[in-house]
């Protein structure tokens, strides 16, 4: 079951953030009570919120708590790992694709056919959005497409959600009408393409932001968590259509950018972590 991050601004999605990034680094996922006050008072959240969104998320699931030499500590549990494999996993298959972009492209087309499979129901929702992060886009009911073979991929994703489908890998696509039209359409390129604008001008606006800060003080945190959500957000929206079929795109300029800011943010937020570890 994956948690539903509501609010980019709640406790629950800065914890998780900063295990995410505390454990890159440190390769641990716990982290004491004082240091995570510390660490929420970056995003303006004071003790009393810092708490109380902890303790919900015990109650959830996401983290249990011991005490150690007269310290709290919260540790990530199996569920809360999960939940951020899953928003990892998101973004390892964007650089997949995007990497499958910069590669010559056969013009051959991969087609899947789920088989009584019903996208509405509940349990089927993290479903759709591992098929759509893997780049494929529903022509018809059931019938996904995509310009990239997705095989292996598709394989795992059946069994671990236990789903029968047919593919096709190969083939020669016909239309009758326009690749614009296609990619509008089926890929709908274009919401995506005004998300990577707008992402373009969040990037400058927190490269600002970065300017006047002092490096290692915990005030590139919240800088990095803005950029990495928003991020997300419009990466595994984003297809990653062949270069033959869009050779300009704004994506590739946003991850170049994208790349070298979070670069410069994650070793001001390191540093941070050093001084309090």
């Amino acid at each position: 079951m994956k948690i539903v991050l509501r609010k980019k601004d709640s406790v629950t999605s800065i914890v998780l953030f900063l295990f995410n990034i505390y454990g890159e680094y440190t390769g641990q996922y716990s982290i004491g009570l004082n240091k995570l006050i510390r660490f929420m008072q970056q995003f303006e959240k004071n003790e009393t919120s810092t708490r109380m969104g902890l303790s919900r998320m015990v109650k959830a699931g996401v983290l249990a708590n011991q005490r150690s030499e007269n310290e709290v500590y919260y540790q990530l549990t199996d569920y809360g790992l999960e939940n951020i494999r899953i928003w990892n996993d998101g973004i390892g298959r964007f650089f997949a694709r995007f990497n499958k972009r910069h590669n010559p492209w056969e013009p051959k087309w991969y087609l899947a056919v789920l088989m009584n499979f019903h996208k509405s129901d509940k349990e089927n929702q993290l479903i759709v959005d591992e098929l759509m992060e893997l780049g494929l886009r529903e022509m018809e009911k059931n019938v996904w497409l995509c310009p990239y073979r997705v095989s292996g991929q598709m394989a795992d994703l059946s069994v671990k959600n236990q789903f029968e489908y047919i593919e096709l890998w190969g083939g020669n696509i016909f239309y009758n009408f326009t690749a614009d039209q296609l990619l509008k359409d089926i890929f709908e390129i274009e919401p995506v393409r005004k998300s990577y604008l707008k992402l373009l001008d969040l990037i400058e606006e927190i490269k600002n932001e970065s300017a006047g800060l002092k490096d290692n003080d915990g005030h590139h945190l919240p800088l990095l968590f803005k950029l990495g959500w928003n991020f997300y957000d419009t990466a595994v929206s984003d297809p990653v259509v062949p270069e033959e079929l869009i050779p300009d795109w704004e994506g590739d300029r946003v991850v170049k950018e994208f790349t070298e800011l979070r670069r410069h943010l994650f070793d001001r937020v390191t540093g941070y972590f050093e001084k309090n570890i």
